[in-house]
């Protein structure tokens, strides 16, 4: 039964996961820009804005690859 419990637990997590990384990839150029400049100018310590920040900085360096100079 624990082996089930932890094979759910992880559909979960890489559920939410995607789901977390499509959010960024759906944002605009001009949003995704905005929040990255908030990022830099404000520093946050909470984890979770920390997290939110982290995935920005992510989705910049991602489409930076593919040419696109978003933020």
């Amino acid at each position: 039964m624990k082996i089930f419990g932890y094979s759910l637990l992880t559909f979960f997590t890489v559920v939410f996961i995607a789901a977390c990384e499509s959010k960024w990839q759906k944002m605009s150029n001009q949003e995704l820009a905005e929040k990255s400049t908030e990022c830099v100018r404000k520093n946050p310590t909470a984890p979770g804005a920390v997290t939110a920040c982290e995935n920005i900085r992510k989705e910049c360096e991602r489409r930076r690859e593919q040419k696109n100079y978003a933020c």
